[in-house]
């Protein structure tokens, strides 16, 4: 708080709407290279919470685990550049990478100054990009929650067809994702299994009204690494390998079974790689499971929280969702 917070230029004018209802946060921004600024939200006070988002989310996403967290915990939420809140960057001076993404958390994180250990809270590729992080700081890691994310592609896996559209096509893939909009509305609409109400939906679009700023969605979408030649493959290996470091961190599994994108089968190889993690996986729940299933979610993340709180690392085993 305090460290780099304060508006710059190229960010968003967002429409007022009645989704601001569901959004009533203070913004914070942390100054990068170039003149760019990460829009974050800092809500509450107590032992900090690191919300991370994926694509082509924002922290929105959080939004109601913030309001019920804020009582007990720190909850700090950041955007990505490009995404939500934050500024848009050129191509040509920013590259759109994991690693980027990694560099952004890591110097957010280090401009806050926190205290002691954080608990990690992580969706879709807010999952690599915080345990990049995580795996090169683990002693300032008190607890991992892992939602419908992934380190690479266990075995079995089939891209989904949604997903290769985006994902295989090239530039039709961008000019979908990027210019029509298609991969945020598609969301939005296939992503749960509850119809989303019109407030909610304005909600997830309103940072994205215009193709200008939805360059970071197509950009996400092709840093998926498919192959040892992708420029993102050797860093997501990175990030897989020091992942055993944080064999000791609390780990909690929750989990939409029925997203089209992390299907079960991303779930059984994180429970291969965690044995002991707690789990909640729900039968009904889509890609934005917290969209879907927030009364069993969110109770279950902060009595987690709170075990994490009371019994320490070592002693968590059983738990909610077990």
């Amino acid at each position: 708080m305090g460290v780099g917070k304060k508006k710059g230029p190229r960010l968003p004018r967002l429409p007022r709407g009645a989704w601001l209802k569901e959004y009533p946060f203070r913004p914070n921004y942390f100054e990068r290279p170039g003149g760019y600024y990460l829009h974050y939200l800092d809500e509450g006070r107590g032992e900090p919470v690191l919300l991370v988002h994926g694509n082509p989310g924002w922290s929105f996403m959080y939004r109601d685990l913030i309001k019920t967290l804020a009582s007990d915990y720190r909850c700090l939420a950041l955007d990505h550049l490009g995404m939500g809140l934050s500024s848009r960057p050129l191509a040509r001076t920013y590259g759109f990478r994991l690693t980027d993404r990694i560099n952004d958390l890591s110097a957010w994180i280090d401009s806050l100054e926190l205290p002691g250990p954080v608990h990690l809270v992580a969706h879709d590729w807010g999952g690599p990009i915080g345990l990049g992080w995580a795996g090169a700081n683990p002693s300032r890691l008190a607890s991992l929650t892992l939602m419908n994310t992934g380190l690479g592609l266990p075995q079995g896996y089939a891209l989904s067809p949604k997903l290769g559209l985006f994902r295989r096509t090239g530039f039709l893939g961008r000019f979908l994702a990027h210019r029509l909009n298609l991969f945020l509305n598609g969301l939005t609409r296939y992503g749960s299994v509850r119809p989303l109400p019109p407030t909610v939906i304005e909600g997830w679009l309103a940072p994205y009204r215009f193709s200008f700023l939805r360059e970071a969605i197509g950009r996400f979408v092709e840093d998926i690494p498919l192959s040892p030649r992708h420029p993102s493959w050797g860093a997501l290996g990175s990030v897989e390998r020091s992942f055993g470091g944080l064999a000791e961190v609390p780990t909690f599994l929750v989990w939409g079974l029925a997203d089209f994108v992390f299907t079960p089968v991303f779930l059984a190889d994180w429970r291969a790689r965690r044995p002991n993690a707690q789990v909640l996986a729900l039968p009904r729940a889509g890609h934005l499971l917290l969209e879907d299933e927030p009364e069993k979610i969110i109770p279950a993340i902060r009595q987690f929280l709170r075990q994490t709180q009371r019994l320490g690392r070592a002693e968590v085993h059983d738990g909610p969702g077990q």
